[in-house]
This record gives structure tokens, sequence and C-alpha cells, in this order.
């Protein structure tokens, strides 16, 4: 008989403890392109996160999967332009960004009871009477259209790559005709793009794979306000110590480049050269954009960005070639850059002041 009630017994526990032993669930959303997602991948991995709890693991770049993930986004009500990953979700509780993910996953995860996958539906459910359930890292200020066209702006309006393209038109011009300068000047135009963007692109990702901590982004804004202290000391002492173009014993060299240059083909050759003169000395801006990207975007979005950055980058370049096409001549437009070479850099120097102080503002 207590054999019997023993058996009794434990048959009884036995849903006890296996309840007891389920794991708690999450849902788990990164990209594979994404380096802020692997670190929290190779934490998991190192902590045996995988075997502890069950994550249902979600790639988010996929059309249908990125329109799911913005469902749990919309019931947090987290504004469109701080959505991102790598993210965690549970059922009233959402953890965003690397470092968030590891300093409090187990925790959070060890508070509720989660025995079944969150989904959008019933983390508003759970949400009707609560007014927080996000656990995320001080956002950062992300790189919005307008501190992009400014930023693009700043580096577009370089004294310097103005010199070397008026040279470089005006030479084909007196060598081949209009028809032959105009082409030269905008595939020189286009191979500044390419090679602009394809050396952004490769800082970006060295960027990314260092997994640089929050202090960088403040370091990005103190860079962007000394960038713009630079450029108004140009504006106040021209010349003086350093400038904020290419340095004066290096334009013989671009200078040479460019005299040789009598057909598009080499000017387009000549675009790839130059760059590789301009982007030490005038990227300034461009590392600014390049940071904040690395800090807050995916590939697929800093891909158009960097699109869009390089256009506005070499848009005055366009103008310059088709005015020179229509009859403008490089004399001209040498002296109006002579002159107003100082106000380029005063509004170089104020715009990056006002976005250094915009994005050191936002992090603080």
């Amino acid at each position: 008989m207590k054999k019997l009630a023993l058996v009794i017994l434990i048959l009884l526990s036995l849903p006890v403890f296996s309840f007891g032993q389920e794991k708690k669930k999450a849902v788990y959303f990164y990209s594979e392109t994404c380096a802020h997602c692997k670190i929290v991948n190779d934490y998991f991995q190192a902590n045996n996160i995988y075997d502890k709890y069950d994550i249902q693991k979600i790639e988010a770049t996929g059309p249908y999967n990125i329109d799911y993930l913005n469902k749990f986004f919309d019931a947090f009500n987290v504004d469109a332009e701080k959505r991102g990953f790598p993210v965690i979700f549970f059922a009233d509780k959402m953890i965003f960004g690397d470092q968030p993910i590891i300093k409090n996953f187990e925790t959070e995860i060890g508070k509720i009871d989660a025995s079944e996958f969150s989904t959008p539906e019933n983390i508003k459910a759970s949400l009707i009477n609560k007014n927080d359930g996000i656990e995320t890292e001080k956002p950062v200020a992300s790189v919005s259209l307008p501190v992009l066209f400014w930023a693009a702006l700043v580096d577009a309006i370089n004294p310097c790559a103005f010199a070397v393209l008026i040279l470089l038109v005006a030479t084909v011009i007196s060598a081949k005709g209009k028809k032959e300068g105009l082409l030269s000047g905008l595939l020189f135009s286009l191979s500044v793009f390419i090679s602009y963007f394809l050396m952004g692109l490769g800082i970006y990702k060295a960027i990314g794979a260092f997994n640089l901590p929050q202090i960088f982004s403040i370091v990005i804004g103190g860079l962007a306000v000394l960038i713009g202290l630079a450029n108004l000391k140009d504006f106040f002492w021209y010349g003086k110590v350093f400038v904020m173009e290419v340095p004066f014993n290096w334009r013989p060299k671009m200078q040479a480049i460019i005299k040789r240059v009598t057909s598009p083909l080499g000017a387009m050759g000549a675009g790839f050269l130059v760059s590789l003169f301009l982007l030490p000395c005038t990227s300034g801006p461009y590392i600014v954009i390049l940071g904040l990207l690395a800090q807050k975007e995916d590939l697929k979005r800093s891909i158009s960005l960097l699109a869009i950055y390089n256009f506005i980058f070499i848009l005055p370049m366009i103008i310059i070639t088709i005015g020179m096409y229509f009859g403008i001549r490089a004399k001209r437009l040498e002296n109006w850059r002579q002159q107003n070479i100082r106000l380029l850099h005063l509004i170089a120097g104020s715009i990056m002041l006002f976005i250094g102080a915009y994005l050191i503002y936002t992090w603080i």
C-alpha cells in the first residue's frame, strides 16, 4: 500500500517537475550583415543561452520578416527612426541593442513567465495597463536626411575640389572642345563618386567590425565640432598652420595629373587618382557620417545613405561642368572660388559646429 502511494505521489509530481523545467521563450530579431547582431550571437553561444532558453531567431531583413518586426515595434509604440536590431521581445518586454541584451537578457527573462513565444497581439494585450516595458540603450542619434545633407554639403563646397575640376575641364576643352570637356567633367565626377563610395563602405565596415562603444558616438560629435572650428580658423586666418583642404605641397602633384588629361577616359582615371588626395584632407564630414552609420544603421540602409551623400558631394562638380559647357569661363570660376574661399570655410565651419552640437546634445 505504501509503495502504491509512493508511485501515485511521483506520478502526480511529474507535471510540476516538467513545468518547472520548461524553457522560457523569447523572440530574437537579427541580421546576418549586422556587426552588433554578431556580438549578441557570440555572447549567446559563449554562455549557452540557446541551450538554456528557447530562442526564436528571425532574420529581419526579408520583406515579410521586416514587416513582422515592425508590428512588434508598433506594439511598443517605438518611433520609426529608433527601430533596428538586434532586439529581443518577451511578453511585455523589449531589449534593444547589443550591450543592453548582453547586460540584461538573463535577468529579464528570469523575471517573466515566457512559456510561449510573444506575438505583437499578446504584447499589446499585456501592455494595455502598463506604461513601460522597454529596456534599451540611450538612443543613438539616427542618421536623418537633414544631417546627412548638411554634412555632404560641407564636403561638396570644399574649394580644393572645385579647383581640380575647373582645371581639368578647362584643359580638355582647350584640347578637344566643349563636348569632350562636358563628358570629361561628368566622368571625372562619376569616378570620384565611385571611389568615395567604395572607400566609405570600407571605413563603415571597419568601424562596425570593431564594435566601438557608445563613447565613440560622443567622440563623433566632438570630431564634428573640431572640424567646424578648423574651418572657422580658415575663415579668420586662412593658410596659417594648416588648411582644411588638400595641403599646398600636394597640389602640384594633382595639377600635374590633371594637365596630362586630354580625353574623357583619362578624366575618369584622374578622378580615381585625385580622390586619393582629396579623401584624407577633406573627408572630416564623411567620417562623422560613417561613424553614425556604423553605430546605428544596417548595411542595406547604409548603402543607400552613402549613395545619397556622395551624390550630394559631386553635385557641384556636375553643375560646374555643365556651366563650363555653356560658356562660363574657367578663369571666371577660378576668380569666384578665390574670392569666396574664406566664405566657403565659414559656411562649412558653421554647419559642422551645428551638427556637432546637435549630436552631442542628442547623446547627453
